[in-house]
């Protein structure tokens, strides 16, 4: 080995993890894979994650993963601070991607009307506001969806990001991960289920147990919307639950999606 190969460094990527309006679940997820920590602090330097660290660096990063909504006129600030100082911007979980269960009301124009009701007549530290998916204010490079984000695909996504690749989107519906487990289909039983509308990578762990997809990896660009939204009113569900259940975890994204629905005015 020659001098000059034995004093080279590699200079490992920077990595921000950074948490906002939500649950948090996404941020546990990765402190509790125990088995691929190790591998990746080895292979990046992660400068701020304060579930993991009480001493964040807030400097120019390479990769920042951004977990949360944004519901105050604070978090608008600081998720502009971030993308400044970060080259690649990761939204990762519903919160982040779609906004949430918080933003199931989303453009409903009576924000201010919950707001009063539940809270009354307080003076906030910081101004709240409807909760938005991180996009609605900053530009994001890539999208981790999951409520929260899994593992395979967390680590998949870090792997390729630090190597200098870009990530693969998942087009798949929990619907193509229902037939692989051979699960049978809850919609034959007229059951209200979104696994055709909602982005796969959960493995339709909920089917799989009889449960019926709540649609909570975000709707998928591929789902036929008209058609589903058609069977369960065949189903004799009504009108205000199914549009209920579809804002739940859809968020801001859903509205592209159901827009020109009839059932939805």
């Amino acid at each position: 080995m020659t001098e000059r190969m034995k004093h080279k460094t590699v200079t490992k990527p920077k990595v921000g993890v950074y948490g906002f309006t939500g649950c948090a679940g996404d941020q546990l997820l990765i402190i509790h894979s125990e088995d691929q920590l190790l591998n990746l602090f080895n292979a990046a330097d992660i400068r701020s994650f304060v579930m993991a660290s009480s001493n964040p660096i807030e400097e120019d990063i390479d990769v920042a993963l951004i977990e949360g909504s944004i519901s105050t006129e604070e978090e608008k600030e600081r998720i502009k601070e971030i993308r400044k100082r970060a080259k690649i911007v990761v939204a990762i979980g519903n919160c982040a991607v779609s906004g949430g269960p918080q933003a199931m009301f989303a453009n409903d124009g009576e924000f201010a009307k919950r707001l009063k009701q539940v809270y009354g007549e307080i003076k906030f530290i910081t101004d709240p506001v409807e909760a938005t998916p991180i996009d609605a204010h900053i530009t994001v490079d890539y999208y981790l969806p999951g409520c929260p984000i899994g593992q395979p695909q967390t680590f998949a996504l870090l792997s390729r990001l630090i190597h200098g690749a870009s990530p693969d989107e998942c087009t798949r519906p929990v619907c193509h991960e229902c037939k692989l487990n051979e699960n049978h289909c809850l919609l034959l039983d007229k059951k209200f289920c979104l696994g055709s509308l909602t982005i796969g990578g959960c493995g339709a762990v909920c089917p799989t147990y009889g449960l019926s997809c709540v649609g909570c990896w975000g709707p998928s660009k591929d789902g036929n919307f008209a058609q589903i939204v058609k069977s369960f009113e065949e189903f004799g569900i009504g009108r205000e639950d199914i549009k209920r259940r579809l804002h739940n975890y859809g968020g801001h994204k859903i509205l592209q999606y159901i827009k020109d629905l009839e059932i939805m005015r």
